[in-house]
This record gives structure tokens, C-alpha cells and sequence, in this order.
């Protein structure tokens, strides 16, 4: 094989490639990139980890046609450090990969992609499209509660429930809850009823995949094992995590007994201070918990470690009893950052369940968009 290809054209193609190749199995197929070039000059770029796959054609001038393997970290590697300009690989009889530009090259091992692994049919039963934007904006606000506990794999990813022009992205670890709910902006899918999970590993690529354009649709279609992106020119797909969800709106209460409303970004400053604190892990001390006294239309935050001690005073407006309640620092902050809105409310049971937050406007029509819940920790007296 031989074939010339732009070098940004080709960064363009592996880079991303790169994030769907195996990092952890043994089989030395999975951990490279394949290469097909034919010789209508097109290069499909693929990769593929047999959980989940990327692909992309990319325009090459193609001297030889042929399908070979080199490995992705290796591949990125070599490229980025070639001149700018036009990059040569050339493949022999003997695998072995010289892959050049001006005077500068390298030789790198190649392994034939006849015994590449076949990639799952990009068709699908249920079709639909989204903005972009609609897409990360979900993902990022709910990413922070992907759990990491293999034993519960339901929780390992993002469950999403497409009910007509409703799209409702939950994520939980069993100490955080996120649930978000948007509209689609798209016409024409009204019918499509269909829920699954897209494990997190999968969430992270296609964070990465999705363009910088928020307006742009992104289409997808889906089996009823795999879900399928198609992304500009770059076709992303993935297994479905096959459990049913937990049921979410059961540790969402509604009947709490204090109400406190308060301005965000406020709240978000000073945990982001009292974090200074309860992150000290100085002469190998466990992390601080976080106090948060709510009373008297203020709440007052507070916590120690062996050198440094934090307080501080918040402005709110409360209805219902004062509550002392423990928590993780990093978990709220997470929480916080996921809010669209200038003024939450935070709702309350009792010192040991947890809290809900949800858009404090005042005025807003319908229920709010968003919710998280956070568990508390308990307390030192």
C-alpha cells in the first residue's frame, strides 16, 4: 500500500480514532487503527474496540491500494511530528509501515486488516435527530453522576427516555442524582418512543466527536443493541448497556418539608472557597465534610480540618424548618455547575435524606427543567 495524504486531513481522522481503539485488551487487531485505501482515492479510517467504533472517509492520493493495521498511539505520534504539508505511507510485503514527509521518517510495524474485526451494520430501527448543542449541553450537565461501580451496570452510563419532542438524561451513582429534561427542537419525530444507556466510556468519545457548532443536527439511529452517531463525515457507534434503569423519580420527592431559595452563583463561590478546606488531606487526614446550617433566612457554611477552619454567611429566603445537614463539598459544587439557572431551590426532608435542587425562579411556568439530588454525610457533633 501506498498513499499520500494531507497531514491535518489525517490528524483530522486519527486523533479522534484514537478514542475508540482497546486500551485494555490483549488482542493487538484492537489496538490500532485500520487504514483501507482503495483505488477511487478514499481512505476509511477505522477503529473499533468491539464495544464501541469510529469511522471516517477521508480524500487521499492512493499510489497502491491495500488494508493494514498500525497502532493508534503510535500512529498519532508519528504524524504529529511530521513536517506540515503532505504525509506518505507506504506499506511493504513485509508489514513494515514507512510513513514519511520532506526528509523526515519513520518506520513503525503494520499487521494486515483481513483479520480486522466486522463492524456492526450502520442502520437502524427508530431514526431520529438533535441539535448539537441540545446533545452536550445534556451530557455535560449530568456527566458528573456516571457511576464507576462495575457491580451495578446500569448506573456505568447515561440513561436516556425519548418520549415524542421530550428527551429526560439521567445519571446517578447512588450519591448523586442528575435528571435533565429538553425539548427536541426537530419536527418529525413525535412517534419515537424508546429508551436505553450509553455507557460511559461512549459519553466521553462522543463529548469529544460532537462539532463545536452548536446548531448542527446530529443524526442517529438505533438497533436494539447498538446506538449510531453520524456526525458531520464521522460515523460513531457503540453497545447499549442491555439492564433496565433503576426507578429515578422514587428518590425525587416532592412532599419536603423545607423550602430554601437562593442565588446560585453565590452558593457555587463559597463552596468553591470551603473546598480549600475540605480537600486538605494534609499529614494524611480524611477529607472534611461540609456543614450547612439553613435558618433565620440565612445559610451559613462551615468546616475545619487540622489547620484551617471556613465560614461563611448566604442570604436566603426559607419557608418551612431549620436544617443542619452534612455533606461532600465536591458533590454539591458538581451539582452546581450543572444548573442553568441564576436562582435555585433547594428542598429538604431531614438531616439524613438527601437534597433536592431544582430552578429557584420564582415565576417559572411549568416544573423546572432540571434536578439533582445530592445524599448528605453525617455529621460530627
Amino acid at each position: 500500500m501506498k498513499a499520500i495524504f494531507d497531514k491535518q486531513e489525517l490528524l483530522s481522522a486519527i486523533i479522534p480514532a484514537s478514542g475508540s481503539v482497546s486500551q485494555k485488551n490483549t488482542i493487538e487487531l484492537l489496538q490500532g487503527i485500520s487504514l483501507q485505501c482503495s483505488e477511487n482515492g478514499k481512505c476509511t479510517v477505522t477503529a473499533y474496540d468491539l464495544e464501541k467504533g469510529f469511522r471516517k472517509e477521508i480524500e487521499v492520493a492512493v499510489d497502491k491500494g491495500g488494508h493494514y493495521i498500525i497502532d493508534a498511539v503510535q500512529l498519532v505520534q508519528t504524524v504529529r511530528v511530521l513536517p506540515s504539508g503532505f504525509v506518505t505511507i507506504e506499506i511493504n510485503d513485509k508489514n513494515i509501515a514507512k510513513i514519511y514527509s520532506g526528509k523526515r521518517e519513520f518506520e513503525l510495524h503494520a499487521l494486515p486488516g483481513d483479520d480486522y474485526p466486522l463492524m456492526p451494520e450502520f442502520d437502524g430501527d427508530i431514526a431520529f435527530s438533535i441539535r448539537s448543542g441540545i446533545l452536550k449541553d445534556m451530557i455535560k450537565r449530568t456527566q458528573f453522576a456516571i457511576s464507576q461501580d462495575t457491580s451495578r451496570p446500569e448506573l456505568c452510563g447515561t440513561y436516556f427516555d425519548i418520549d415524542g419532542e421530550t428527551i429526560t438524561v439521567v445519571t446517578c451513582d447512588s450519591n448523586r442524582l442528575a435528571k435533565i429534561t429538553t425539548v427536541n427542537e426537530y419536527e418529525g419525530h413525535e412517534n419515537v418512543k424508546n429508551s436505553f444507556i450509553i455507557p460511559g466510556r461512549t459519553i466521553n468519545e462522543l463529548l469529544r466527536l460532537l462539532p463545536a457548532d452548536d446548531e448542527e443536527q446530529v443524526s442517529v439511529k438505533m438497533t436494539r443493541k447498538h446506538i449510531i452517531f453520524f456526525i458531520d463525515d464521522v460515523i460513531f457507534f457503540s453497545r447499549l448497556i442491555e439492564h433496565s434503569y433503576i426507578d429515578y423519580n422514587r428518590f425525587l420527592p416532592e412532599n419536603c418539608i423545607t423550602k430554601v431559595y437562593l442565588d446560585k452563583d453565590s452558593f457555587l463561590e463559597s463552596l468553591e472557597s470551603a473546598s480549600l478546606v475540605t480537600e486538605d488531606r494534609t499529614m494524611g487526614q480524611s477529607r472534611s465534610s461540609l456543614r450547612l446550617s439553613f435558618g433565620d433566612s440565612m445559610l451559613r457554611i462551615s468546616s475545619s480540618s487540622v489547620f484551617r477552619r471556613v465560614y461563611d454567611e448566604i442570604y436566603t429566603k426559607q419557608e418551612g424548618d431549620n436544617i443542619d445537614i452534612g455533606f461532600n463539598c465536591r458533590f454539591l459544587i458538581d451539582a452546581l455547575r450543572g444548573c442553568d439557572s441564576e436562582r435555585i431551590l433547594i428542598r429538604l426532608r431531614k438531616p439524613r435524606e438527601g437534597i433536592i435542587i431544582e430552578d429557584g425562579t420564582e415565576d417559572l411556568e411549568g416544573p423546572s427543567s432540571f434536578k439533582f439530588l445530592v445524599m448528605p454525610v453525617q455529621l460530627n457533633q
